[in-house]
């Protein structure tokens, strides 16, 4: 195919793919499951009298696709054929107990069908072994099965049972069924379909988003089958998934749809990145590509899931800024960090049990591709360490939970590589050069050796010679092939290109690429198509000197009754020879299994399927491992042996459309330097400057200094001596100012003191690290005062702090309105944390004897008050902070929780927290509804009311012997709610 050809089969598949972007109902090209089809199969509508089945075509397909030895198909792995037969032998009982209008087939036929679907789910139940399963949700969406197959009595005992719903319970413990019904999404609104007889159902429909829940059949299927009432939305969702997914009116449905971002991302990134002119000024798809994904993340404020509205995840976040960093449209990281970064890695999603190989790739590139990578070191070094740990402890057996292919992990691993090597080689990142330039070389080298090695005599890679897992694996070699290995002579990869690319050109039919997870494994038609079109375009657009390319491939086919091959280059290749659903590839245990009636064909590797021996001028591929399945061939391993001393030319092509320029350098990789950790240097001013920059920027916007005044007014009673005091002023303030840096990223603010917040100007990440930096350096200060008792006070507080503020954050993310008293027992946390803290601190110098904290708690929940009604009602705040700006965090203050409260039954109010909103009007309307529950004249009187009490309290102090104090009470008087 020639690259004029590939630019037009690439625009083609971009205008298939945005065609029907506008639609409300959005798009999606996900093969159909029968898991999903079964449970829409089960849906009955309540009529005048009678009900009726509401989908006959998806019970039909499910019918049509029961195999002679009553299960249903097994995609790639153990889980899809006992999901599949499951779910539908469900639904064949059902039917059986209450035919209603279905008539196409007889009671006697649909019993007999039905004992032969128990026989065989009881024959892949026998063979499971549960500790080897990675995909997501099977703990909970097995035993849900089996306990409703019990229901219609269908029992079924197996080795791995117990082992099961002990994964199930220990899922269980961190995910309480009743977390459903608060407004946060969570992944496990994808699977309601597991919790039914766990849950309310009339309590999760608000989660309801055009007319699905999470884009999906079978769970939308379960809330129509369980609600009280019945949802016409969710109907007309569910006849338009039969009429217009992929199943094209066959009955079939998706695990998913839409899945509108997810397939657009993938598919652009793939093309654009490998080489594709796809200039949205030039072409009207890709133009409204990016303004869709530019609303979308807007939209759900910098973050997104795989279609809009539904659990955002880092992979889907990563790979739309991906294109739209390709497509020249900037959007900040700063969201996507916020959400997804863990201490050690990514996660993919927030409750995420076990991290994410390619979505921690998908970050990274993201990272990487950004205009000032500079910007994002920390997150770089964080998640290049976890992935080159990942591919070094599992020995390059990498599995991952979103793909089956080995060579899908490989292949986005090594682009990876070549970004940051070529970031390198450009001079950026010269501290992470340092640390990673070596091991990822070798590493680079190690992987190349493995593909080389797994290569089939075919020209294809994987057990079914899968177009696909054969596109992953040529664009590892097309990265690869820029530099030059040592230990690789340069015609092997040359030759393994060739070879691929002559299959790749064979035939433009897409088979069954089932190489994708969901609740069980699917295909995608467009994704298979852009994998292949990108790897056939980086071949050719390798240069003549890196890349001899091959004649154009003459076919000459023979059609044979099912067993169609085409003969090129002396090569034979059945086409149709395997079975659609011949197994292998798929990473999911550590024994080869092979079971040939297609329910079960599983490695912990990647298939050998007929491998090629490749040498190197005459001597084996170093340290590599190999592995095979059965599928008649010999496993071929190749055991690990000491590699000599290696060097990497680097040479470096840049693309800039099809031009290509060199340069090389050389890196050493055999042998790796000793570590220089223990040569820490000393620490200069300039880097200290460099972590305080945000926090430097704080201090430098003039406040209300009222913490100060606040200490000098208590030493009037106190008499703390002035070094004392000094070191007390210096470590509150830091204190202070540094957890403003922090509580500014938690709460997404936009000004603090009148200008941009700090992390607006460093980063978030920049900004966070200053924040707790500062915590130290105050806790240091507080070392200076020699007394254990101090140190103990200092943490004791910030434990109060963190207590409190994770409260708040939790009520606001939650959308749970606490009562008053929570409120309050919140603030006595957060901000009397640091008021009683000043106070303890002085208390430990002071020769006074005298318990000031009481009356110091009551100071912080009146300041905090006073700060909550002025955050809505002042005008001296809309310069500061911005108009209402507890509205538009979404904070539950003071007022709000009064007036929330006043009236339960009317949501107007919450539902515009829920939102927050930057529209001032909106936030006006609020402030008037608040006028109507009569808040701001309960909070004066409350406010009014504490200060009366700390007035007498004041008064009492004073009355003890310790004098008159009018700084305290000025003080005190300062707290106004009059702004």
């Amino acid at each position: 195919m020639e690259p004029i050809s590939l630019q037009h089969s690439a625009v083609v598949l971009i205008d298939q793919l945005t065609e029907r972007i506008d639609d409300s109902h959005g798009l999606g090209f996900m093969s159909p499951a029968v898991y999903d089809t079964a449970w829409v199969s089960m849906v009955q509508k309540p009529g005048d009298g009678h009900d009726t089945w509401l989908f006959p075509e998806c019970f039909e397909y499910i019918l049509s696709n029961q195999l002679d030895d009553g299960g249903w198909t097994t995609y790639a792995s153990q889980i899809d054929g006992i999901l599949n037969t499951a779910a539908s032998l469900l639904s064949l009982k059902r039917h059986f107990i209450a035919p209603l209008q279905i008539t196409t087939i007889s009671q006697e036929c649909l019993e007999e069908r039905i004992d032969r679907a128990t026989k065989a789910l009881h024959a892949l139940l026998n063979i499971w072994d549960v500790n080897d399963t990675v995909h997501v949700g099977f703990e909970v969406l097995v035993p849900a099965l089996l306990g409703y197959l019990e229901a219609e009595s269908i029992a079924l005992s197996f080795p791995g049972r117990d082992r099961l719903f002990e994964v199930r319970d220990q899922k269980l413990t961190r995910f309480k069924p009743e977390f459903l019904y608060m407004p946060v999404q969570t992944t496990a609104l994808h699977s309601l379909e597991a919790f039914i007889g766990l849950i309310e159902f009339d309590r999760v429909r608000h989660h309801k988003i055009n007319g699905s829940f999470m884009a999906s059949p079978s769970s939308t299927s379960a809330v129509l089958m369980n609600a009280s009432e019945w949802d016409d939305e969710c109907e007309e969702y569910l006849h338009h998934v039969v009429r217009s997914a992929s199943g094209n009116g066959s009955g079939g449905v998706p695990s998913a749809f839409p899945s509108t971002i997810f397939e657009i991302t993938w598919t652009l990134s793939t093309l654009i990145k490998n080489g594709f002119d796809l200039d949205p000024n030039l072409l009207p798809s890709i133009q409204k590509a990016r303004r869709y994904l530019y609303d979308a993340l807007i939209a759900d404020k910098g973050t997104v899931g795989f279609t809009p509205y539904v659990c955002a995840d880092a992979d889907d976040t990563a790979k739309a800024i991906i294109v739209l960093q390709l497509l020249q449209q900037h959007v900040s990281l700063e969201p996507m960090l916020k959400a997804f970064e863990a201490d050690q890695h990514f996660k993919t999603y927030p409750l995420e049990r076990d991290p994410s190989f390619s979505a921690n790739c998908n970050v990274l590139l993201a990272l990487l591709h950004t205009e000032n990578v500079s910007q994002y070191v920390p997150q770089i070094e964080k998640a290049t360490r976890f992935l080159h740990k990942h591919f070094r402890e599992s020995d390059l057996k990498v599995s991952d939970k979103w793909n089956l292919s080995p060579f899908y992990s490989w292949m986005l691993m090594t682009e990876a590589i070549s970004r940051l090597l070529l970031l390198f080689k450009g001079s950026q990142l010269p501290s992470l050069k340092e640390l990673f330039e070596e091991d990822l070389a070798l590493l680079l080298q190690d992987i190349t050796i493995s593909v080389l090695r797994q290569q089939n005599q075919t020209g294809s890679w994987g057990s079914r010679n899968s177009r696909e897992e054969t596109a992953y694996a040529l664009l590892i070699l097309t990265y690869a092939v820029d530099y030059e290995f040592t230990d690789i002579p340069r015609h092997q990869i040359q030759m393994a290109i060739h070879n691929s690319c002559s299959f790749l050109r064979l035939n433009t039919t897409v088979g069954s690429e089932r190489l994708w997870v969901e609740k069980v494994t699917y295909e995608s038609e467009m994704l298979s198509q852009a994998y292949t079109l990108a790897a056939l375009k980086r071949a050719t657009d390798l240069p003549l000197e890196t890349y001899d390319k091959p004649e154009e491939v003459l076919t000459d086919t023979t059609d044979t009754a099912n067993g169609n091959y085409i003969e090129s280059n002396g090569h034979h290749i059945e086409a149709n020879g395997h079975p659609v659903e011949s197994n292998g590839h798929h990473s999911e245990t550590n024994e080869d299994n092979s079971v040939s009636n297609g329910h079960h064909s599983e490695s912990n590797g990647i298939g050998s399927n007929g491998a090629r021996d490749v040498s190197t001028t005459g001597c084996e591929l170093p340290g590599v491992t190999t592995i095979g399945i059965e599928t008649g061939y010999a496993e071929t391993k190749t055991v690990p042996i000491e590699t000599p001393t290696s060097t990497v030319d680097i040479r470096n092509h840049h693309q800039n459309e099809n031009h290509h320029t060199e340069s090389t350098e050389t890196v050493s990789v055999g042998t790796k330097r000793a570590s220089n950790s223990s040569y820490r240097r000393e620490w200069t001013s300039d880097q200290e400057q460099i972590l305080l920059g945000p926090f430097d920027y704080l201090e430098s916007l003039p406040g209300k200094n009222i913490r100060s005044q606040f200490i000098q007014a208590f030493d009037a009673w106190l008499q703390v001596p002035a070094g004392h005091l000094e070191i007390v002023e210096k470590a509150i303030s830091m204190l202070h100012s540094a957890s403003l840096l922090v509580d500014d990223i938690e709460d997404s603010s936009l000004l603090r003191r009148g200008r941009p917040v700090a992390h607006s100007i460093f980063g978030t990440a920049q900004t966070f690290n200053s924040g707790n930096y500062v915590y130290f350096l105050a806790l240091r200060e507080i070392q200076k005062l020699e007394s254990a008792r101090a140190v103990e006070i200092y943490v004791d507080a910030l434990i109060h702090l963190h207590r409190g503020q994770g409260m708040d954050v939790f009520w606001r993310d939650s959308l749970i309105c606490p009562t008053e008293e929570d409120y309050l027992d919140m603030v006595s946390n957060k901000t009397g944390a640091l008021f009683c803290l000043a106070i303890e601190l002085l208390q430990i110098g002071s020769p006074i004897e005298v318990d000031l904290v009481p009356l110091v708690q009551l100071f912080g929940i009146i300041f905090q008050i006073c700060d909550d009604y002025l955050n809505l009602k002042s005008t001296s705040y809309l310069e500061k902070k911005g108009l209402c700006e507890d509205l538009t965090e979404g904070k539950f203050s003071f007022p709000i929780i009064h007036s929330i409260r006043s009236n339960s039954a009317n949501r107007q109010l919450i539902n515009v927290l829920k939102q927050k909103p930057r529209d001032e009007d909106i936030k006006r309307y609020a402030v008037a509804y608040m006028e109507t529950t009569n808040t701001f004249e309960y909070t004066r009187n409350f406010v009014a009311s504490l200060k009366a009490e700390a007035f007498e309290m004041i008064e009492d102090l004073e009355k003890q012997g310790l004098g008159e104090n009018i700084a305290i009470r000025k003080l005190l008087a300062r707290m106004s709610i009059d702004g």
